[in-house]
């Protein structure tokens, strides 16, 4: 959808390549099942939680 703002800030289309990778961000949106950059989400508002890293 071309009005909504990628997870990055970017606006315009659907999307970049940075989001289109979930594990270039550290927090995840369980509301929103998508990645974001910051604790709160910028799509829905309500807190994020922070990734878990797999042990390798």
């Amino acid at each position: 959808m071309a009005s909504e703002t990628c997870g990055c800030g970017d606006k315009g289309h659907d999307g970049c390549a940075a989001c289109g990778q979930d594990d270039i961000f550290g927090y995840w949106c369980e509301t929103c099942k998508r990645s974001v950059a910051e604790k709160r989400c910028p799509f829905c508002g309500l807190k994020a939680q922070k990734k878990k890293i797999a042990a390798g």
